[in-house]
């Protein structure tokens, strides 16, 4: 920093300070945007090449694409050496000898070289040996970025990597990376009541004020007061994590932000959430949680069970995923009808199979009445399943526009199903506490990691976004950001296979009248 002019003068703020200081291996930002980190990042690439850093100085610098790197490095990256007369005199070849090191790509300062390349240009990526890895706005890169850029450092003798972006989707991109990392957010005193804390935007944005206020006395914080970084997740020390709100900045416009809050659009919020806050955006609606599915643990055990029909969900992958749920009693059903409340329905059974062999047994213990079966991958099992129990197996197909389902006729019965809407609606049961779980819920499907079994951590794993389809609308999806989540599908499976049972029939009683005779001369549809 003591070479540098910045525009709009010189301010040390002690939580980037401290992220500039830090000499860990790999690091992570997941930020707010405007809060210093590109400058933080073309600071620490200037000290690498300046100082020789690991006998070489060399540096990767990588923005999305080679054109947004080309206007960075003539509106930000030239001008901090321009500026500089320190830098200007260790910028190489000096004058007027100066040509291609003083290029947009590629800039020497000492004995280092500074490499500014753009993600999409791979084949110039793998050329470059580095010492220090930058990647900015990581969550605008394509797959497969990060793995390539830490191979660049492999020849270095102390190789670094610091990534940081916006976040743009829950648990993927910047967001997975700090989920995976120790987890830092940073702590500031209250100048007034001493009341130590971290910045959020519900405790300590005063919205009649405009300002950002000690969530105990209330009092205007001071930003520039130094604090300290708190890992929350100490142990996962493989990586350095960090949080970075625009709260913490001396430039944040809080009126702004607080009008930016009040957005009503999809767009508009993922903005601000991202943009203003630096969190990942979860609409109404997102995925499910800890809380939720422990709210649908009833007091039963699965050894309960006793005989009661059952519908059957089957997800179809290396293993067969198996979800058995209680069929309701037509009764059940005629009562949910007419808007009485439904009765909750019991999970009977969650596992895995290998064969249709097995799927059979399953099927004649639990006395199933209805099933679905997932089409894909493995048309052919699924096809022996059905013809093994035709009129009571449906074979499901992911795919459909239109809302809902329809049932497309064939040599083999296949539904096609608009996958967002039945994930939603299998989802909002559980929200509900219509989806039960035995008490032992956490614990089931093995292997237990960190108290969840595999059934838990398959349902947790789909989130729901949103995104922009080709013609520009917002659009929701299901993402499971590359987590197992097959009895999550089994889940949507067993609901169509409800959803399937014959329409229950209507019972009437007719006082002081020959009941089969009356209803006999009325013209009735029978739904099944």
């Amino acid at each position: 920093m003591a070479h540098r002019d910045y525009p709009g003068g010189t301010l040390h703020l002690p939580a980037l300070a401290d992220i500039a200081r830090d000499d860990h291996p790999f690091v992570v930002v997941q930020k707010s945007a405007q809060v210093g980190l590109t400058e933080l990042m073309i600071n620490r690439a200037l000290w690498v090449a300046d100082t020789g850093y690991a006998d070489r100085g060399n540096v990767l610098f990588l923005m999305p694409t080679q054109n947004m790197m080309d206007d960075f490095a003539q509106g930000r990256f030239d001008r901090a050496i321009q500026d500089s007369p320190y830098l200007r005199a260790r910028l190489q070849p000096e004058p007027p000898r100066r040509k291609a090191a003083d290029s947009k790509r590629l800039k020497r300062v000492g004995p280092g070289y500074i490499y500014l390349r753009g993600a999409d240009s791979r084949r110039q990526i793998a050329s470059v040996d580095a010492d220090l890895v930058l990647l900015d706005e990581y969550d605008q890169m394509g797959e497969g970025v990060l793995e390539l850029a830490q191979k660049r450092l492999a020849s270095s003798r102390a190789g670094r990597l610091m990534v940081a972006s916006t976040p743009r989707l829950p648990e993927a991109g910047v967001n997975a990376l700090y989920l995976q990392s120790d987890q830092r957010r940073y702590h500031i005193p209250c100048l007034h009541c001493d009341c130590e804390q971290t910045l959020t935007w519900q405790e300590n944005v005063d919205l009649e004020r405009a300002l950002v206020v000690c969530r105990s006395c209330r009092e205007p914080m001071d930003v520039t007061v130094p604090g300290r970084w708190v890992p929350e997740a100490p142990g996962n020390d493989r990586i350095h994590g960090y949080h970075l709100s625009r709260l913490y900045s001396t430039w944040a416009n809080i009126a702004q932000m607080i009008e930016a809050s009040q957005a009503t659009t999809p767009a508009a919020q993922q903005e601000f959430y991202n943009s203003d806050l630096g969190e990942v955006f979860s609409p109404p609606g997102g995925g499910l949680s800890l809380d939720v599915l422990d709210r649908c643990r009833y007091e039963y055990d699965l050894e309960d069970y006793a005989g009661q029909p059952c519908v059957m969900g089957i997800d179809v992958g290396t293993k067969l995923h198996v979800v058995v749920r209680e069929r309701p009693s037509d009764e059940q059903r005629n009562r949910e009808q007419d808007g009485i409340r439904p009765r909750p329905r019991l999970l009977w059974g969650a596992g895995t199979v290998d064969t249709v062999e097995q799927l059979d047994e399953l099927w004649r213990y639990f006395h199933v009445e209805m099933a679905v079966i997932d089409s894909q991958p493995e048309m052919r099992l699924a096809v022996e399943f059905q013809r093994r129990h035709p009129d009571r197996v449906l074979l499901a197909r992911y795919g459909r526009q239109e809302p809902g389902y329809v049932l497309q006729s064939g040599p083999v019965p296949v539904l096609s199903v608009n996958r967002t809407q039945l994930i939603d609606e299998t989802f909002e049961r559980f929200r509900k506490r219509m989806a039960a779980l035995p008490r032992d819920a956490r614990q089931r499907s093995p292997p237990v990691r960190e108290g969840l079994g595999e059934y838990y951590r398959e349902l947790l794993a789909p989130q729901r976004t949103l995104e922009r389809d080709a013609d520009g609308n917002w659009v929701a999806r299901w993402l499971d950001h590359n987590k197992a989540d097959h009895y999550a599908h089994a889940e949507v499976y067993a609901l169509l296979a409800e959803l399937a049972l014959p329409e229950p029939f209507i019972c009437y009683t007719v006082v002081g009248l020959d009941c089969p005779s009356i209803l006999a001369g009325l013209e009735m549809e029978h739904r099944y």
